[in-house]
């Protein structure tokens, strides 16, 4: 029997405004639409637009903003795209935020918004507010989870300040289309207040089965440590105790194979040999086995751990990052990701076989 592998079949770049986090989604009729931010990189000065493709991913064009920058507050934005089970309904789902000269991450204000599409993603309405308890401000890595049960959740971990970033991972509940969004639960959180939980990813494996990972960190001192996971039986109400994945690494997606407990896995890696890891995972609720590792993009950079650099200061280096994936109506995947390209930030996808 061959071994499990992952096969990059053809690279590309969609975007290069300097625009960073895209999510795309596959619509009803098999066109692609990906939302990424415009401005600043990963600094997010601007807001989000949509590019669109008719052929799988291959040729990408600018379809329209999605949602600008308020020039009025100075408010800048970045959303990320989901679809309804049922494919009539476009979520596109982030952070609004206004930042202050000299404020870092964690200090300036941000709140949760999301607008809808009944459309197809040619018209969207305007921005609405989800009322997640604020626990100082937020962080927000990935779209609405629109699960098949008719249910939303909207992720968001708390920034209560430049020192303790992602003290809690909660979502926001709604099961009424996202008209109201009466309950939340948490997701990540460490009793004994030691580790921090960020850039968070959530995936529905059945009916059954969610399952979230995060980028974890210390409280103090924003320390990598291995990524952490967690599972969800009743609807994203209640979830199991974090558990470790051994996987050293930032920012990790992870999207549901056939066979309801294996895992196509993307991953920052920033330290060693810099690029995004594509894994294959089994998982199980109390382990988490790697089958695979290949790499998807080679950053061409060797950056050792140094234990004397701040976390957080570390936050304002990095060059790429935000690697998703979806697996398309053809069986294979799209993955998408931002990379600084020269002195530009920008959007590069890639599309990917699974053997396995």
């Amino acid at each position: 029997m061959a071994l499990p592998q992952v096969e990059i079949i053809c690279t590309g770049r969609l975007d290069d405004r300097d625009s960073s986090f895209p999510q795309a989604i596959q619509l009803e009729n098999g066109d692609l639409l990906c939302s990424f931010s415009v401005g600043g990189g990963p600094w997010t000065t601007g807001g989000s637009d949509l590019a669109r493709s008719t052929d799988g991913g291959l040729n990408w064009i600018w379809q329209r903003t999605l949602l600008p920058k308020c020039e009025e507050t100075g408010a800048t934005n970045h959303l990320k795209l989901s679809i309804a089970a049922d494919k009539k309904t476009l979520y596109a789902y982030g952070c609004r935020q206004r930042r202050q000269p000299g404020q870092r991450f964690g200090e300036f204000f941000t709140e949760p918004i999301f607008c809808q599409s009944t459309d197809q993603g040619l018209t969207w309405s305007d921005p609405s507010v989800i009322p997640i308890q604020r626990e100082g401000n937020f962080e927000i890595s990935h779209g609405i989870l629109p699960l098949r049960m008719n249910r939303l959740l909207a992720p968001a971990a708390t920034l209560l300040s430049c020192d303790r970033l992602g003290e809690k991972v909660l979502v926001g509940i709604s099961d009424d289309g996202g008209k109201s969004w009466p309950n939340q639960a948490v997701v990540f959180h460490d009793p004994d207040e030691r580790l921090g939980f960020f850039e968070h990813k959530l995936a529905e494996v059945s009916s059954d089965l969610l399952v979230a990972v995060c980028w974890t960190v210390t409280l103090t001192g924003v320390s990598d440590q291995e990524n952490h996971f967690s599972f969800s039986r009743d609807g994203g109400i209640t979830w199991t105790p974090p558990r470790s994945t051994g996987m050293m690494g930032q920012t990790m997606t992870p999207i549901p194979l056939p066979g309801g407990n294996r895992l196509l896995v993307l991953y920052n890696r920033r330290y060693g040999q810099q690029g995004i890891v594509m894994s294959l995972v089994t998982f199980a609720e109390d382990s988490w086995q790697v089958q695979y590792e290949g790499l998807l993009y080679d950053a061409l950079n060797t950056r050792q751990r140094d234990d004397a650099v701040d976390g957080k200061e570390e936050l304002n280096t990095f060059e790429f990052g935000f690697p998703t994936a979806i697996r398309l109506d053809s069986g294979e995947f799209l993955a998408t990701y931002w990379a600084k390209q020269g002195q530009r930030f920008g959007i590069n996808w890639a599309r990917l076989r699974v053997d396995w």
